[in-house]
């Protein structure tokens, strides 16, 4: 057992309590919280103005395109997503080994102990089936062209299979669904049938854009042209609300929903679902920002995540969430910290089915400290540790402290 004891100790329990000058004990899971705790174990005290919290969850990557720092052209989703096909081969030749162990080790820097990795290919299976850090390995499927998807479900098949021979407490093979307008609704049938025998949690990317949005309600706008151009398509293979209407007893996670109306929000609530934030991707993609508070007062789960390198900076959750507080203009700067708070370490966790994400009896002993520059009130601590942190010194997953 080990004992930890921090100035701060942020639980996010049910009511999201900080302990100040606290303790923890743990093994594997999580064992007490409180003061002054099982005066027979050695303590661990990790210094002046520490904070001790559950660690990190990074819910939405694409690791395959680690490679990209300049190649890619922002400002724009249809020109980006044009520049993806155009340099996708080279950026997924280009990541290889260290692109792979770069790119966790800058989440891990960052306090992730767990992320949700979407994987079009399977070439990032080897580096990441025995990642020190918890991975969700969601296997993506895509095609919509009737022609192809025969071919297209068989590759995505083989790919399950071969990242199932590897599933561990620590590696959960999970499904995606690439979007809408990219996955004909018989595949996505077939698809969401596994992942219900299997009770996995699904992904799905769902109105990102403007484009999707009119594509998919008019087969109009910029899709229109970049069909007829890639795959000679003139309409689209689904309605958003259709392609909703399939996940109804799917456990999902739908990602950035920056252009869902107010009717495929409320239906997102009804099915239990919830939602990935990515404010930084979709500033660089200029797609628009996700209405969080009405998120919120519709009760949808929503987590803040990184997306990948194809349209991100940085892996780094603590900046992720800073951006996330600073674009957000219209809440108020404290109560907006603590729930980006829990967006990556509670909320992220049920998303994903972890046993995780708080500091309770039972939990899997997850953990993240670090030092604060000065002293903190209580009342302001979530906000001042968006605002200063970016790396962490200590990490625990499972109870086992972790090299970062």
């Amino acid at each position: 057992m080990i004992k930890l004891k921090a100035n701060y100790i942020i639980t996010m329990n049910e009511k999201n309590e900080i302990i100040e000058n606290g303790e923890v004990i743990f093994d594997k899971k999580i064992i007490k919280i409180g003061k002054n705790l099982e005066k027979n174990i050695k303590t661990i005290d990790l210094g002046e103005n520490s904070v001790l919290m559950p660690g990190l969850i990074n819910t939405h990557t694409h690791l395959e395109f680690s490679a990209n720092q300049t190649t890619l052209i922002y400002g724009d989703f249809i020109t980006w997503l044009n520049s993806v096909i155009a340099k996708r081969e080279n950026l997924l030749a280009d990541c290889k080994n260290n692109c792979y162990q770069n790119a966790i080790t800058q989440m891990k820097k960052s306090g992730i102990v767990a992320f949700g990795e979407i994987s079009s290919t399977g070439l990032d299976l080897d580096h990441l089936k025995n990642s020190d850090l918890k991975v969700i390995y969601f296997n993506e499927i895509i095609g919509s062209n009737p022609a192809a998807v025969d071919a297209l479900y068989q590759d995505f098949l083989n790919r399950l299979k071969e990242s199932e021979e590897y599933k561990s407490e620590k590696f959960i093979p999970s499904i995606s669904i690439h979007s809408p307008y990219s996955v004909h609704p018989i595949v996505i049938k077939k698809v969401l049938d596994i992942a219900k025998q299997k009770n996995m949690v699904v992904s799905a990317h769902f109105m990102e854009s403007k484009a999707e949005r009119e594509w998919l309600d008019n087969n109009k706008g910029d899709f229109k042209i970049f069909f007829k151009q890639n795959l000679n398509q003139e309409t689209a293979v689904t309605s958003a609300v259709e392609f909703l209407k399939q996940f109804e007893d799917v456990k999902t996670h739908f990602i950035h929903a920056v252009w869902a109306n107010e009717e495929e929000l409320q239906y997102i609530s009804s099915i239990n679902a919830s939602i990935a934030h990515c404010p930084v991707s979709n500033r660089l993609l200029n797609t628009g920002l996700l209405n969080i508070e009405r998120v919120k007062n519709l009760q949808i789960p929503y987590s803040v995540a990184t997306d990948g390198l194809s349209s991100n900076y940085s892996l780094n959750l603590f900046k992720e969430i800073r951006s996330a507080l600073l674009m957000h203009t219209g809440l108020h700067p404290k109560y907006l910290a603590k729930d980006l708070i829990k967006s990556v370490t509670k909320n992220a966790g049920e998303i994903l089915n972890l046993n995780n994400g708080s500091i309770e009896v039972g939990k899997f002993a997850d953990l993240i400290s670090f030092k604060l520059p000065q002293c903190s009130n209580i009342e302001d601590l979530y906000l001042q540790i968006i605002l200063h942190i970016n790396e962490i010194e200590k990490m625990w997953i499972n109870g086992e402290k972790i090299e970062i």
